[in-house]
């Protein structure tokens, strides 16, 4: 019996002194002020002596029979309390070694949420030191360009406050017949107060669009690009005008038909200004009862392109250059009689510029107009980024 609990002890003692001299080397990775690991070492030491005495206990012939076998078992009593006392000192240890690596986890991730910080004050400064010299180009650029444009400003302002002037006139004209009692009828009263507002609505409309082709240029509107189905598009545009397609009788082609997961890169709100005016365009100068072609067209491979056709009489060759121009209407030329401002084309381009895309129009001023908006296809735009 006391050999065996002379071989349990003695893998015990040397178990605990192998941990003891563990902890003993790893100290020196902690901190000074992590008491923990001294009460640890303690702890094992405790346990460490009080299984060498508890050895001694059970080799009574080292003694050479100076103490009784009750003393023996006596000191293996007071071995197993040191032992006890051991246990008591390590789980101390435990628990302060924890709130200390605790601590130290805390500060770790403090730590780590500073650096993530100071990281994202830089990316955002050097996203702004970006943004200021993209500013100073831009700054420069214009400044190269004022001399050129106090030349077209001339132009502007003839074109301006001529469309500025017949709404204005009319509006001036209309209200003072009706200030001064010059009108036979009631009826008459309510056709003059309906060209009135028709006047003040055109008006306004000019000073919008006017003011969307100021904030691209001046760069306030900024594209939101990102991939998208352009028949969802397509047909949100389609559907605005639809009642004015069926009171004259037009129909829509979709060319394919099945075009419902062809996708492009593109902004929703651009896209839609331009192909909405593009529709609404076809609708007014097609003649009754014909077809308006819209074909999705994925030929090319940087450019997804949306053909709007219609069968109505074109533009001439001629105009064709111009038709992009403020206050420059192909309709003029067609002699419709269209109330349109002139500026629908020359904004459409400017959105469509904004995206990275590109409008065309292409007629022979006999069968028809074709108008090309071209929007960067879901590749071509993630190589630009990568």
């Amino acid at each position: 019996m006391d050999e065996v609990r002379f071989i349990i002890n003695s893998v015990w003692a040397l178990l605990f002194l192998s941990i003891t001299l563990y902890f003993i080397r790893k100290s020196k990775w902690f901190p000074s002020t992590d008491r923990g690991m001294p009460i640890l070492i303690m702890g094992f030491t405790a346990l460490t002596i009080g299984s060498v005495v508890a050895i001694i206990c059970v080799t009574p012939a080292l003694f050479n029979g100076h103490f009784t076998l009750e003393q023996l078992a006596n000191y293996y009593i007071i071995a197993d309390v040191i032992r006890a006392i051991g246990v008591l000192i390590i789980i101390n240890g435990i628990i302060m070694w924890s709130r200390a690596l605790l601590t130290q986890y805390q500060l770790v991730k403090e730590k780590q949420e500073l650096e993530n910080r100071v990281s994202k004050q830089s990316d955002l400064l050097a996203s702004q030191s970006r943004d200021l010299e993209i500013r100073t180009i831009d700054y420069l650029e214009q400044k190269d360009a004022t001399i050129e444009a106090e030349k077209s400003k001339t132009n502007f302002l003839r074109n301006t406050s001529h469309e500025f002037r017949t709404p204005l006139n009319a509006i001036i004209g209309l209200s003072d017949l009706l200030m001064e009692g010059k009108v036979s009828s009631r009826e008459e009263q309510r056709e003059f107060a309906r060209m009135i507002s028709d006047s003040g609505r055109k008006l306004l409309k000019i000073i919008d669009t006017l003011l969307d082709i100021a904030r691209i240029k001046s760069g306030e509107y900024i594209a939101n690009s990102k991939p998208g189905v352009l028949r969802e598009v397509i047909d949100q545009c389609v559907s605005l005008h639809l009642p004015k397609a069926h009171a004259k009788s037009i129909q829509f082609r979709h060319i394919p038909e099945n075009d419902e997961k062809i996708m492009a890169f593109f902004d929703a709100n651009a896209t839609h200004h331009i192909l909405s005016k593009l529709i609404v365009n076809a609708i007014t100068f097609s003649p009754r009862e014909t077809t308006i072609t819209i074909k999705i067209d994925q030929e090319q491979s940087d450019y997804i392109r949306v053909i709007v056709t219609d069968q109505g009489p074109g533009i001439p060759q001629e105009h064709l250059k111009s038709v992009f121009e403020i206050f420059n209407r192909a309709e003029r030329w067609q002699h419709r009689g269209n109330e349109g401002t002139g500026l629908g084309l020359a904004l459409s381009l400017k959105m469509a510029q904004i995206q990275d895309g590109l409008l065309e129009i292409q007629s022979d001023g006999e069968t028809g107009t074709t108008c090309i908006l071209s929007l960067p296809s879901c590749e071509s735009a993630l190589q630009k980024t990568a």
